[in-house]
């Protein structure tokens, strides 16, 4: 375990934002209503927007309700239409007006309240020592004796990877604030990237977790006490995503390290994310402009961000998620292979038996990078291609003075995804058990001849099997072009990978691919040829190898 980077854990930026709490509020209610009444400057227009709101906001609590909804939602909401309606029938126009401004407030502050959330010092010292043992449990066969219990953190270095510019991404917390943008496979993420951050000495993050994950008492009390936010994916009307907005960008102002998964979600298909949510990333410029629309250049606080990619041998929730996206893609054609989901209650169980088992997951600390996506040099200055130091303020000029241009602001933040998601991919760690699912999943498409992936998923199972020579080959092709890849610094391999011998790599890659699920996606036949038991999943973790343009080289 490494020092952290500030000693104490009061000093840590969110323990700061903590203790003005209440300030940070009234920051989000007050921009959020000026924002938006700066949007929809006309009464009908604010208005129209209020209606669609209340509109869309019944029909969520008559469709769609949670645990966590707080008990008063029907009689808020109903009261936000009496309000509306008694608006609607004044004559007055100052009336009319102020009415519509008054459930605009009304509705912004509960869903600022809802959104922030917390953090408590003596929680997160409680949740640490906590996590180190369970996931040095979770890590490890058994728990080392008295040792394990003692010093948890030293089984953990050769699991729990962390790896990259994590040196940079450290000197730079003490320099500014520091977002950090992940790639996003499983509900487990969160918590290993918290671990991680920790583990290497980073103050803790502020984070973004799913409004249903709070109805569980347990998890709302750590969760919301450790620095996470809440997001209601059912809430798509304007108010609650402009409040949303505001409350990340006023806190990224208050030099709150931040996590954002900007894949918006998990990766259903299993693909690393080459299409990101610029939303709330678009904040994250909003944010560095207001600082220097604030402070004198060199002094302006800077942002910086850091892309982190997660690999794991095989991913917990793989099944229900390549489920959803074969069902997303391709609708009539796959409503007839549908599979009942599996109890959490056996996930958990064959999870808990089966994951101590497994080797390693990596973070991969991707390149740190300005709001623009320019590098950095030590200082933290950004810099061109040539090594030439940017004055990045002035990315924000016009006639000679900083202004607010949300087109430009949106060019921006495009141009900063592209360079997330190309450092993605250059920071991908390749396990063996990526590059197995790739090749037999390839060779399967070339041995019936058909690019259509619903052909392919409903091959019998007396077809599916590859000969063991026509693998082994083609594993040989695909390992010689990872290397070259790796030497161009294209992607990452795993130890594994450059250590073991070409039998045992893929003796390696199907043992941890296969550890947690029931039905193998790959396997040897009593022949020693090469099978599946399950062609979605094995579609899904030979996925995860897109983008490299490795199939091209498949011969079968």
């Amino acid at each position: 375990m490494f020092d952290n980077a500030i000693d104490e854990i009061k000093q840590w930026p969110i323990s700061k934002i903590a203790e003005k709490r209440d300030k940070v509020l009234e920051e989000i209610e007050s921009e959020s209503i000026l924002d938006f009444e700066k949007a929809y400057p006309n009464d009908e227009d604010l208005r129209a927007q209020l209606q669609k709101t209340l509109y869309l906001e019944q029909i969520r609590i008559k469709t769609e309700s949670w645990e966590v909804d707080p008990e008063d939602e029907k009689e808020f909401w109903n009261g936000v239409k009496r309000k509306l309606l008694k608006a609607s029938n004044t004559e007055e126009i100052e009336k009319y007006r102020q009415t519509n401004q008054l459930v605009l407030s009304e509705i912004i502050e509960r869903y600022a309240n809802e959104i922030i959330g917390d953090f408590s010092p003596k929680l997160y010292w409680f949740a640490r020592q906590l996590l180190r043992r369970f996931f040095s449990r979770l890590f490890n066969s058994h728990f080392g004796g008295f040792k394990g219990l003692l010093r948890p953190q030293d089984l953990l270095v050769n699991k729990l990877i962390v790896t990259g510019h994590k040196d940079e991404m450290l000197a730079l917390s003490k320099k500014g604030t520091i977002v950090l943008v992940p790639t996003h496979f499983s509900n487990l993420d969160s918590v290993l990237i918290g671990f991680g951050m920790d583990y290497i000495g980073m103050p803790a993050f502020q984070y973004g977790a799913g409004l249903n994950l709070f109805n569980s008492k347990f998890f709302s009390l750590f969760m919301g006490n450790l620095g996470a936010y809440k997001l209601d994916r059912r809430k798509k009307n304007p108010i609650y995503l402009e409040t949303l907005k505001k409350f990340s960008k006023i806190n990224i102002e208050h030099g709150a390290h931040t996590i954002f998964f900007p894949g918006g979600t998990r990766s259903r298909s299993g693909a690393i994310e080459n299409s990101l949510k610029l939303g709330l990333l678009g904040t994250v410029l909003e944010a560095q402009r207001h600082h220097f629309e604030q402070f004198p250049a060199n002094l302006a606080p800077k942002i910086y961000v850091v892309p982190l990619t997660i690999s794991y041998n095989f991913v917990l929730e793989a099944a229900s998620l390549i489920d959803q996206y074969l069902k997303i893609t391709g609708k009539d054609q796959y409503l007839i292979q549908s599979t009942s989901a599996v109890p959490w209650k056996s996930v958990w169980k064959f999870f808990w038996e089966t994951f101590s088992q497994s080797s390693d997951v990596s973070l991969s600390i991707g390149k740190p990078m300005d709001v623009l996506g320019n590098y950095l040099n030590e200082d933290g200055e950004s810099i061109d291609n040539n090594g030439k130091v940017i004055e990045l303020q002035k990315y924000f000029f016009a006639n000679g003075k900083i202004t607010e241009d949300a087109q430009r602001e949106s060019v921006y933040t495009a141009m900063l995804g592209e360079k997330i998601v190309k450092s993605f991919k250059i920071n991908n760690i390749v396990y063996a058990s990526h590059v197995v699912p790739f090749v037999a999943f390839e060779l399967l498409k070339q041995k019936i001849n058909t690019n259509d992936l619903f052909t392919i998923l409903r091959i019998p199972e007396e077809e599916r099997e590859i000969d063991w020579d026509i693998y082994r080959i083609n594993m040989k092709i695909i390992l010689d072009a990872l290397y070259d890849l790796n030497n161009k610094q294209k992607l990452k391999l795993s130890p594994k990978l450059t250590t073991l011998e070409l039998e045992e790599i893929i003796a390696h890659g199907m043992k941890n691919i296969s550890i947690y699920h029931t039905n193998l996606p790959l396997l040897r036949t009593k022949e020693g040829n090469i099978t599946s038991e399950d062609l979605k999943l094995l579609y899904y973790y030979h996925n995860r190898l897109l983008g490299y343009d490795l199939e091209k080289l498949i011969r079968y």
